[in-house]
């Protein structure tokens, strides 16, 4: 009897497991939807960075999906101002302190992600604030930096007068932007110059279209405790232009590029407030916008390379019998990377 009971139970013991091997597995959704995203952003990612709407003897993707990029950057701005008021004539000229911070970003298939890293604010030393946003395509891309700056110092000249400005009486908040579009944008490429997401196989240029943005305010105050402003300058100009850009293709896996896109005001709303009182700001034609690229880059085999890019917007707008202001904004950045 023992013998049968035993048989049995070891019988009912091997139909429990055989249906918990048989029986499927309870869904996941969370997990199974996460999967399925990322599948599906992974596939278009692929084919987009793989697609061919480019000449392959001008340009080429490199064979890895992966670039790790190494970055210092460095970055100012000026602020210089010239006219007449009440018969008095003046000019000033006031630039905040070079900005340092390094950088690593990691790129998937064309897109990326960075974080960087300021000593400065570690220290306390930086009062600014500054973001930098670039994006880049063959056809058309922008670059894109807002600055809240208190650091600006300089010197003003009243009738020929000469005095020191210190820092903390001068207070911007600006946005500037660039657009381009490229018209050769099958056998030139910004990307080459700039994120290295594409490799410039043979030398081409193209021309562009640009348009360019700077809007913000610039506050001037009468002490350092900012309790009082005896001028404000509201701005908000758009340009509209064109002009040229060229990759240079060297020996030795060198590239050089260099583009100028010059652009004329062709709207603005530019206010200025003395004393409390505001007062449109005065017009004079022309007033210009002009955006300056230049980078080197050198392979040093399909992997690893170097590269260094510059990018400066110039702001030129008022009336230079009353207020004409000019104003700048700079970066220069330098790389290493490798891709795998």
């Amino acid at each position: 009897m023992m013998r049968y009971l035993l048989s049995l139970l070891l019988l009912s013991v091997f139909v429990k497991l055989d249906a918990q091997v048989d029986q499927p597995a309870e869904p996941l959704p969370i997990d199974t939807t996460r999967d399925n995203v990322l599948e599906r952003a992974n596939n278009f990612l692929t084919k987009r960075y793989q697609r061919k709407n480019f000449d392959t003897i001008y340009l080429e993707r490199p064979p890895y999906s992966f670039t790790v990029k190494l970055r210092a950057n460095f970055s100012g701005s000026g602020i210089e101002t010239h006219g007449l008021y009440e018969g008095d004539t003046y000019l000033t000229n006031l630039e905040t302190p070079n900005r340092v911070t390094a950088s690593v970003g990691l790129s998937y298939r064309g897109v990326s992600i960075g974080f960087a890293l300021n000593p400065g604010k570690l220290s306390g030393r930086d009062k600014d604030m500054e973001f930098n946003i670039a994006f880049y395509a063959n056809r058309y891309g922008v670059d894109a930096a807002y600055q809240d700056a208190r650091t600006y110092r300089g010197w003003s000249e009243v009738n020929d007068v000469r005095q020191s400005i210190p820092a903390d009486l001068l207070h911007s908040r600006l946005l500037s932007a660039s657009a381009y579009y490229v018209f050769n944008y099958r056998r030139f490429s910004y990307p080459a110059a700039f994120t290295q997401s594409y490799i410039q196989r043979r030398s081409a240029g193209s021309p562009m279209l640009a348009l360019i943005l700077l809007g913000g305010e610039i506050v001037a105050h009468t002490d350092e405790t900012e309790e009082q402003s005896s001028m404000k300058i509201r701005i908000g100009n758009l340009g509209l232009g064109g002009g040229y850009g060229y990759n240079w293709v060297l020996p030795h896996r060198w590239m050089i590029h260099g583009s100028a896109l010059p652009a004329f005001v062709v709207a603005s709303i530019n206010r200025l407030t003395l004393d409390g009182q505001q007062q449109k700001m005065p017009y004079s034609f022309p007033e210009l916008m002009l955006t300056e690229r230049i980078a080197v880059t050198h392979d040093f085999n399909s992997q690893h390379f170097l590269a260094l890019n510059f990018v400066i917007t110039h702001s030129l707008f008022g009336n230079p019998n009353r207020l004409r202001i000019s104003y700048n904004k700079w970066r220069l950045r330098l790389c290493y990377g490798f891709r795998f």
